[in-house]
């Protein structure tokens, strides 16, 4: 029987191999758009038979693939600091935290997943606690009242969509002092903010 400290030690391997796999399928899924199983676990330096022990099928690997981005967008959001400071700008962390995961969406988004109600159900509760700062802002006064607070979340996530699909467009990468960050954020308060 192995002992714990060996069980501990291939629980390691496989969290590691299972994070190199998902690393690996955003690889090869943002650079060949017709990829396959096999540039997965090529990319990854694993066999096939590792990717399939993890992931049985593609439609498998792409499930993976979409729980991981959004825990990676909740702890981004969760790791704003969405409490301190002022509304706009706990908003703004909170967009440049999940742009900065934009190339885990960016492959997801290519295969069509924000068609997926589970998908759109699940990033709208990953997305709910900037409800609250938009309420805030709204109470504040930084964030206009004729709004409600529903329609200012849904316009982020959909200027968040466009920026992680525009990561890739060439008019971007020449694009200079425009950040995706500031792209977006100023297009959302640009549309939010009181008249002045």
């Amino acid at each position: 029987m192995p002992s714990q400290q060996a069980r501990r030690s291939t629980r390691i391997d496989v969290e590691r191999n299972r994070a190199n796999l998902l690393d690996a399928a955003v690889e090869a899924m943002t650079h060949d758009p017709d990829w396959s199983m096999a540039d997965v676990a090529r990319a990854a330096n694993l066999t096939r038979a590792t990717l399939y022990r993890h992931f049985g099928t593609r439609e498998k690997l792409l499930e993976a693939m979409r729980e991981d981005a959004l825990t990676r967008a909740g702890a981004a959001i969760k790791g704003s600091r969405l409490d301190q400071g002022s509304a706009l700008e706990a908003l703004r962390r909170a967009v440049e935290a999940v742009l900065a995961q934009g190339a885990r969406f960016r492959p997801l988004l290519e295969e069509g997943f924000e068609q997926s109600t589970s998908f759109l159900r699940q990033r709208q509760r990953v997305f709910a606690p900037l409800l609250e700062v938009v309420r805030r802002g709204q109470r504040d006064g930084q964030i206009r009242t004729d709004l409600p607070a529903e329609w200012v979340l849904s316009v982020l996530m959909s200027l968040l969509t466009t920026a992680v699909r525009v990561s890739a467009a060439p008019w971007h990468r020449g694009s200079g002092d425009h950040s995706l960050t500031e792209l977006t954020f100023t297009t959302l308060t640009e549309g939010i903010t009181p008249h002045r």
